[in-house]
């Protein structure tokens, strides 16, 4: 996968190297087999929705890099940016008490909102993104794991083996999810998209326990 230029002072708040043992784990708190529970997809677990926002567009840029659709120059920008939205939510939470005013995190969804934008155009050459964009649950998750990947590789979590090896399984993934929909007309079957949300469910824990030690989410 494509190197964050994310520094490690900025990174470290939600995305800290992962301790050795489970008592206490700072690291990527995404993918917790507790989301089971609330029936909620693994990734969506235990972040703000500014921080989920980051991590989707992290795996955006990253996916658009994998397919030829952004140049490694582009994404190198892209990254850039992302990080400057993650040094002004730092500097927001600290500057009010450790949460981001109403204020704050309208300033940083409108920031993410125009990024979002800005990654749609690079990709597509330059198009305006479309005013109602059809994401579905698939692939909002796809770009959720892509993130991941990525944020964790660049915390220390990940080696760049386990990275490679991570990203080429989310890449099976994504196959499989183009073929099913060829198959069906172009969107994906009921059936289709249960398989596929517990490939994904089963890939979000290998995500977790490769940037965990091997330690299985509570």
């Amino acid at each position: 996968m494509t190197p964050v230029t994310f520094s490690s002072s900025t990174i470290q708040e939600t995305y800290a190297k992962a301790p050795s043992q489970k008592p206490g784990s700072q690291a990527i708190s995404v993918s917790a087999s507790s989301a089971q529970a609330s029936d909620e997809p693994a990734d969506a677990v235990q972040l703000s929705p500014a921080a989920l926002r980051e991590v989707a567009l992290t795996g955006r840029v990253a996916i658009n890099g994998e397919t030829g659709h952004l140049t490694s120059d582009q994404a190198q920008q892209l990254y850039g940016q992302i990080s400057s939205i993650h040094s002004q939510i730092v500097a927001d939470r600290q500057a009010d008490g450790g949460t981001l005013s109403s204020t704050d995190a309208q300033a940083i969804r409108q920031a993410q909102n125009q990024l979002s934008g800005t990654i749609y155009s690079d990709a597509h050459n330059g198009a305006a993104p479309p005013s109602d964009p059809n994401v579905t649950r698939a692939g909002a998750r796809e770009a959720l794991e892509a993130g991941r990947i990525v944020l964790n590789e660049k915390a220390g979590n990940l080696s760049g083996d386990q990275a490679t090896q991570l990203g080429s399984q989310l890449g099976t993934i994504q196959q499989q999810i183009a073929t099913d929909k060829q198959a069906n007309g172009g969107s994906l079957s009921a059936t289709d998209a249960q398989a596929i949300n517990q490939l994904q469910n089963q890939f979000s824990q290998q995500i977790y326990e490769a940037a965990h030690g091997g330690v299985t989410p509570d």
